[in-house]
């Protein structure tokens, strides 16, 4: 048999070749771009925790809005952002747009050999001013401009004046949609930037935990067609153990690929094996990161929620840290904007990050022990 390249892609940002349980999300942002100026998913934000999905999404985004048609312009928050995003448009809609001015040769000294330039322009046109020209010339012919943010970051100036720019091409109806993507105490800071409280006003798609059924699709049909069958069973095991967070869908399935590579059949055994080579994976590239920047009151708060199977009671937590349950809703509130916890049902929480808390029982021992 032939040894086929595994079709897993754990690698942040990278497009899977079966996206899970994303369908609907994808039709409505993508039917806003097809409803025209005015429908609100023209401003949407991507909002989930590390490995959910968020880098994914976008890029799945701008290639269907290609598809459609439109121009993309893809970017991180990041100083010089907004440079990058005109350098991306003029490049992608270089077939619409003029050719950007050219330096005059002003002075030439053959003897001295010395040369100057100077630009067409002596003064610089403003971003938003250079934008709305371009985005004017890209409707007369009947294209339009997607740009794509990940990592938001209120922190960022650029950033800021993206949002505080992009509200304007909303309000002059052009054919402009904005996606972002953050994490959710990063979205958090966004909202409360009240330089940019337009962006309230997006729409808010969190990207919760994909359907069992769904995950266990995603995978069959990878690996179906990439030449391999895995058996119901094993099938069962891998998309029951990824909870349905498309990070450990990719890995778990990479690693299960790798144990037997020539062989027809993925078994459980191979499977079981995957499992347990995904978890260093996961602690070193998810659940380190997002530890690392969580404060001890945080912490406290989530070993106080170890010895529940599942479910806490924010009473027992409170009892277990010694505090009033007003101090621990201080907490458990931090937790859940962080994308760390989330509420199930009146006064209770559990773990949204999966495999956190064997994380943390494996990583902190006796000190989880309250």
């Amino acid at each position: 048999m032939v040894i086929q390249k595994n079709p897993f892609t754990p690698t942040f940002g990278s497009e899977p070749l079966f996206l899970a349980g994303r369908e609907q999300l994808l039709e409505e942002i993508l039917g806003g771009l097809e409803n025209g100026p005015g429908d609100p998913n023209r401003t949407s934000i991507l909002v989930g925790s590390r490995g959910s999905g968020k880098t994914v999404l976008l890029t799945k985004i701008a290639d269907e809005a290609m598809q459609l048609g439109w121009i993309t312009a893809s970017v991180t928050a990041e100083p010089d952002m907004l440079n990058k995003v005109l350098e991306q448009v003029e490049y992608r809609g270089k077939e619409f747009l003029p050719p950007k001015a050219k330096r005059k040769l002003s002075e030439l000294h053959v003897l001295d050999v010395g040369f100057s330039v100077q630009h067409s322009e002596e003064r610089q046109p403003s971003w938003r001013l250079q934008m709305t020209r371009y985005l004017e010339l890209l409707a007369e012919n009947q294209v339009g401009l997607l740009i794509t943010v990940d990592e938001i970051d209120a922190k960022q100036p650029e950033m800021v004046k993206l949002v505080a720019d992009f509200q304007h091409f909303i309000r002059e109806k052009r054919e402009a949609a904005f996606v972002m993507a953050g994490l959710p105490g990063k979205t958090l800071q966004m909202f409360h930037d009240k330089s940019i409280s337009f962006v309230r006003r997006s729409f808010q798609h969190k990207l919760d935990a994909v359907s069992k059924a769904d995950v266990k699709t995603a995978i069959k049909k990878t690996i179906e067609s990439s030449g391999r069958k895995i058996t119901a069973e094993a099938l069962d095991i891998a998309a029951q153990y990824t909870r349905g967070f498309p990070f450990l869908i990719q890995l778990v399935g990479y690693h299960t690929w790798r144990q037997s590579p020539k062989v027809k059949t993925i078994t459980l055994a191979d499977v079981e094996q995957g499992i347990e080579s995904s978890e260093e994976y996961m602690d070193r590239m998810i659940l380190d990161t997002t530890v690392s920047e969580l404060s001890e009151g945080d912490m406290a708060f989530l070993f106080a929620m170890l010895p529940d199977e599942a479910v806490s009671r924010m009473s027992d937590i409170s009892a277990r840290l010694g505090k009033t349950t007003k101090h621990a809703a201080q907490y458990r509130l931090r937790l859940i904007k962080q994308g760390i916890i989330e509420e199930y049902g009146r006064g209770k929480v559990q773990f949204t990050l999966p495999l956190l808390r064997e994380y943390l029982k494996k990583n902190y021992g006796e000190k989880t022990e309250l």
